[in-house]
């Protein structure tokens, strides 16, 4: 009988630097090891934010990109939960999963949620097949589909304000056989609000720079300016990132069958970092939150410069002799060199 052998890796004595994986967290030590597993030294952090680069203009153009980030509470959430039903008949199926929904309803009236922020959507109505297996002596077996009953599929949203309240909710639902939680989706009630504050913070920011171009001689308020500027937004729902955190065993090769265990995947909201960005309203986030970004780009064409030029005025001697007629004559009389 063989005997495995078995060789234990232990990342912390790979390498010191995996002496603050407790402050690191297990997500950025996957994504290193995952970068290259032999070497730490290579990997390189994906940034989500905006990239900006220095770069030099052409024609005495200077241009400035701004960016922008708020990171904002939604002001309410909706919730979906799938419900499936199963009858002989179509009025069975049909009852029972009425049955479930009132309940359901019941219970998220009891937790606060009022019948205005719920509703119910019907997604499907479909009958229900099954092979009837017919067994011959002389011949193959025949199959044949026939009817077995029938199958409804309804969608229940629920609004409500508070994050905790999805807890209760989710009770409610499990009392009811309830499982699957299809999304959550996250609303903003004036989202132009928060673009026009961000708009704001831009240009004020603007105005700061061209104030230090001006006290370091470039004279920027008095340039031809051109203006381009983007937006976009960022939700939850979008940033969730999936992981596994295992520590994992070598075995050398020879030895045996491996049967591997399934590992456990995490899953973690991952917000916009703020890396790139010049402007972040309320950095300090806890919880997931709706994320608007703004990006301004402005360029300034300087005035061509002006080289001053000298004018020397030279005047020459005239000679005019007043004849007895009259007349005025111009004599040239040339200078002896």
């Amino acid at each position: 009988m063989k005997q495995l052998t078995f060789v234990t890796f232990f990342l912390i004595l790979v390498s010191p630097i995996e002496l603050s994986a407790q402050a690191m967290g297990n997500y950025d030590a996957q994504q290193r090891s995952q970068g290259n597993s032999n070497s730490y030294s290579n990997y390189q952090p994906q940034y989500r934010g905006v990239p900006k680069a220095a770069a030099f203009l052409n024609n005495g153009q200077v241009e400035i990109s701004i960016n922008a980030l708020a990171n904002r509470r939604a002001d309410s959430y909706t919730a979906i939960f799938s419900i499936l039903q199963i009858g002989k008949t179509a009025a069975e199926a049909n009852e029972r999963m009425n049955r479930r929904l009132n309940a359901f309803k019941s219970g998220m009236t009891a937790v606060g949620i009022v019948p205005e922020d719920i509703y119910v959507d019907m997604v499907n109505f479909l009958p229900k097949y099954e092979y009837e297996l017919t067994k011959k002596i002389f011949s193959k077996d025949n199959y044949t589909e026939v009817p077995s009953g029938f199958e409804i599929q309804k969608n229940v949203h629920v609004r409500y304000l508070r994050p905790e309240m999805l807890d209760a909710v989710i009770t409610a639902a499990a009392e009811q056989e309830i499982y699957d939680i299809v999304k959550v989706d996250y609303f903003i009630d004036e989202p132009q609000e928060v673009y026009n504050e961000l708009r704001a913070s831009a240009f004020a920011y603007l105005q700061e720079q061209v104030e230090l171009y001006s006290a370091n001689g470039i004279a920027l308020d008095s340039a031809y300016r051109e203006s381009a500027e983007n937006a976009w937004v960022a939700y939850p729902a979008n940033r969730y990132e999936s992981y596994q955190a295992f520590s994992s065993q070598r075995i050398p090769k020879g030895n045996g069958d491996v049967t591997k265990a399934e590992k456990p995947v995490s899953r973690f909201y991952n917000a916009i970092p703020a890396n790139d960005y010049d402007i972040v309203l309320n950095p300090n986030i806890l919880e997931p939150a709706v994320q608007f970004s703004y990006n301004l780009k402005i360029r300034f064409t300087l005035p061509p410069r002006v080289v001053p030029t000298h004018t020397r005025t030279v005047v020459k001697e005239q000679y005019l002799i007043l004849t007895p007629e009259g007349k005025l004559i111009r004599m040239d009389i040339k200078e002896n060199e």
